[in-house]
């Protein structure tokens, strides 16, 4: 068998995959017995993405040694990457890394993988991705940075760590709110004042 046939078998099989498949790309699919990779990455499915999600590390890279791109995109503008870091795959996002994936790449919206990496409280993710230079100040389309996400979802570990690696609280989003402005949002139950008090007290120190 094989190693295209050995993936598409992998994919076929993997419960999660055939619930994203439309009939007609299921059709591809099974028209395809040694699938063309350019027939079986539709608009809303890339096998690269999926078999990131399922942490199939070897199949990944035999993708990869076939040809297709590391910082391929799917429909929304996501890579391997991207879609890694929103289901913490950690053993994928730091092959995917070591392989030369770019951590710095925007999607659609200009979210990047450490705007990802805040959303879904990663913390060991976040240092990872800041240890590969990401711009811990880079805003989305909306202006939020990775620290007004940090402080929406009131996760003060990771507020720590975007501070002391040069994180703006001072920045503002297309709202004209600061990452103070939203720690002070929420109420006294979700720790404001604590929040707050950490973007006073921790000086920017690249270098953590």
């Amino acid at each position: 068998m094989n190693s295209l046939k050995s993936i598409y078998f992998i994919i076929l099989n993997h419960e999660e995959i055939e619930l994203l498949l439309e009939p007609e790309e299921r059709a591809i699919l099974d028209q395809n017995p040694a699938p063309n990779l350019e027939k079986i990455s539709t608009e809303k499915w890339c096998a690269l993405h999926t078999l990131a999600l399922a942490g199939q590390i070897h199949f990944l890279d035999q993708l990869l040694e076939s040809g297709v791109s590391i910082d391929s995109v799917d429909k929304d503008g996501r890579t391997a990457l991207h879609v890694s870091v929103i289901g913490k795959k950690e053993a994928v996002i730091s092959h995917l890394l070591r392989k030369g994936a770019n951590p710095h790449v925007k999607d659609k919206d200009d979210v990047t993988p450490l705007h990802y990496a805040v959303q879904v409280s990663a913390l060991q993710t976040v240092k990872l991705l800041i240890k590969y230079n990401v711009d811990v100040n880079m805003p989305d389309n909306e202006g939020w940075t990775p620290l007004h996400i940090a402080m929406q979802t009131r996760n003060r570990d990771i507020a720590k760590v975007l501070l002391v690696n040069g994180a703006d609280k001072d920045r503002k989003n297309k709202d004209g709110n600061t990452p103070l402005d939203l720690s002070l949002a929420y109420g006294k139950e979700f720790k404001s004042y604590d929040l707050a008090k950490l973007l006073k007290i921790v000086p920017a120190n690249r270098g953590l």
